[in-house]
C-alpha cells in the first residue's frame, strides 16, 4: 500500500476520533502521530521532533509568563479597577467595556483563565448594583469575546498555536507573524464588541428569563479592596511587555524569547518554579507537538497532495479559484468548530489546505490564518471554543447561546470571507 493511502487512513481515523471525542484529543493526536511511524509513513525522529519544536518552546515558555500576571494579581488588579470605576453603572457601557478589555487580554493571555478572572468579577458588579446591571446579560458575551480576541496574537488560543506548528513542519510553508493576525481580528471584535453592547444585549435581555446565579467568588464586597502594586507585580508585567516586544522585533528565536521570560520570572521566584510547571496546560503542548507529527507525516507521504487534488478537482481542477477554496476552508471551518473542538478543527483542516493553496500557487498562509480565525470565531454554541463552554455554570441553556451567538457568528464569517483578501495577499 502507497504511504499516501496509509497516510489518508490514519487521518480519516483520527478526524472520526476528534469529532467523537471519545477518548481526549491528544491521545488521539499521539495515536495518529505514531501510527505514521509505526507503518513507516516516515522516520521515527519525526513522530516526536514537534515536542522540541520552536512554536512548542515558545508556547510553553509564555503560558508560564502569563500565568504569572494572575498568580502575581496584575490580572486581578485591572479587574477590580474596572469594578470600581463609574464605567460599572450602566450596563450597556460596561458590556461595552468589558467585552473590549477581554478581547484586547485574550491576545495575550489564555482566553480560558480570561474568562475565568472575569466571570467572579462581572457577578459582583451586579450584585452590587442595585439591579442595574445583570450580570447573566454580560457574561456569556464576555465569555464570546474571549474566543474572538484570541486571534490578535498567536498565543491567544489553542487553534493557532496547532496551526503555527504545522506550518513550521509543512516543506514550503511559513510561520504566521505573531501579529499577523491582528488586522482582520481587531476589525472584527470592534464589530463584535458594538454588536455585543447593542443586538447581542438586547436579544440577552429578552431571552435570559432564569434568576440571576452567583458565581463563587464574586462577593460584592470584593471590589472595595485597595490593592497596591508589589515587585512581582511590577516584573511580570515587564517581562511579558520585554517578550511581545521581542516576538515583534524579531529580536531572537520565539522560542528563545518565551523559554527567556519564564525563565526570568521563576529564577526571581515571581513565580513558583513547582507551581509553573503543575499550572502548564500539558494538554495543549501535548496535541501541539503530535500535531506536528501526523501533519509531517501526511505532507511527506503525499497524502496531503493527494487529497488536495482531489478537492480541486471538485472546484475545477486547475482552473479552480483561490477565492472560492478559500471560501470552502472558512464555512467548513465555522460548521465544524460549532460542533467539535476549534483545536482539533484546525489540526485536520490545516494540513488539508495546505496542499491546495501550493496547488493554486498561492500563499498557504492565508488559508492557515483563515481557518485558525474562524475556528476561534464560532460562537453559535457552547461547544466549539472553551472560554464559551466555561460560560455554562451561570444557566445558559443551549438555545441561548445560539440566539445570542449565531447573528454574530454569521456576522463574522461574511466579514472574514470578505476582507480575508482584502488583509491578506494572495
Amino acid at each position: 500500500m502507497e504511504n499516501s493511502t496509509i497516510a489518508i487512513i490514519i487521518l480519516a481515523i483520527a478526524v472520526v476520533s476528534f469529532v467523537m471525542e471519545k477518548i481526549p484529543l491528544a491521545v488521539t493526536a499521539m495515536a495518529a502521530a505514531v501510527a505514521m511511524g509505526i507503518f513507516k509513513v516516515m522516520p521515527f525522529a519525526a513522530v516526536s521532533a514537534g515536542f522540541a519544536a520552536t512554536v512548542t518552546m515558545m508556547v510553553a515558555g509564555m503560558m508560564i509568563v502569563g500565568d504569572a500576571l494572575f498568580e502575581t494579581g496584575v490580572a486581578r488588579v485591572l479587574g477590580v479597577k474596572i469594578g470600581q470605576s463609574r464605567l460599572a453603572q450602566n450596563e450597556r457601557v460596561f458590556t461595552f467595556i468589558i467585552v473590549a478589555i477581554v478581547c484586547a487580554l485574550t491576545g495575550f493571555l489564555s482566553n480560558s483563565a480570561v474568562i475565568a478572572m472575569f466571570m467572579p468579577i462581572i457577578s459582583a458588579v451586579g450584585s452590587r448594583s442595585g439591579g442595574k446591571i445583570s450580570a447573566k446579560n454580560i457574561t456569556m458575551l464576555a465569555g464570546m469575546a474571549a474566543a474572538v480576541g484570541a486571534s490578535i496574537t498567536m498565543v491567544g488560543s489553542t487553534a493557532q498555536l496547532i496551526t503555527q506548528g504545522i506550518l513550521t513542519k509543512t516543506a514550503g510553508a511559513r510561520a504566521i507573524g505573531f501579529f499577523e493576525m491582528a488586522p482582520i481580528t481587531i476589525f472584527l471584535c470592534v464589530v463584535f464588541c458594538v454588536y455585543s453592547a447593542t443586538i447581542g444585549l438586547n436579544i440577552a435581555r429578552k431571552s435570559f428569563d432564569f434568576a440571576e446565579p452567583q458565581m463563587p467568588g464574586a462577593d460584592k464586597n470584593a471590589l472595595d479592596e485597595q490593592v497596591k502594586f508589589t515587585w512581582r507585580m511590577w516584573l511580570s508585567s515587564i517581562v511579558m511587555l520585554l517578550c511581545i516586544t521581542g516576538f515583534v522585533l524579531n529580536v531572537w528565536n520565539v522560542g528563545i524569547i518565551g523559554l527567556t521570560g519564564a525563565t526570568v520570572l521563576m529564577a526571581t521566584k515571581c513565580i513558583d518554579y513547582k507551581k509553573a510547571i503543575r499550572n502548564l496546560d500539558w494538554n495543549t503542548l501535548i496535541i501541539l507537538g503530535a500535531a506536528q507529527g501526523f501533519a509531517t507525516g501526511l505532507d511527506v507521504s503525499g497524502g496531503g497532495r493527494v487529497i488536495a487534488n482531489f478537492v480541486l478537482e471538485l472546484f475545477g481542477g486547475a482552473s479552480a479559484q483561490p477565492y472560492v477554496l478559500l471560501l470552502v476552508a472558512i464555512i467548513i471551518s465555522c460548521a465544524l468548530t460549532n460542533f467539535m473542538s476549534n483545536t482539533a478543527v484546525a489540526a485536520m483542516l490545516v494540513p488539508i489546505f495546505l496542499p491546495i493553496a501550493f496547488a493554486l500557487n498561492v500563499s498557504p498562509v492565508i488559508f492557515a490564518i483563515a481557518i485558525t480565525i474562524t475556528a476561534n470565531n464560532a460562537i453559535s454554541t457552547p461547544i466549539g471554543t472553551p472560554a464559551v463552554t466555561q460560560t455554562l455554570p451561570m444557566g445558559y441553556r443551549y438555545m441561548d447561546y445560539v440566539k445570542v451567538g449565531l447573528p454574530i457568528n454569521i456576522i463574522l464569517l461574511i466579514l472574514t470571507c470578505v476582507f480575508m483578501p482584502v488583509f491578506y495577499s494572495w
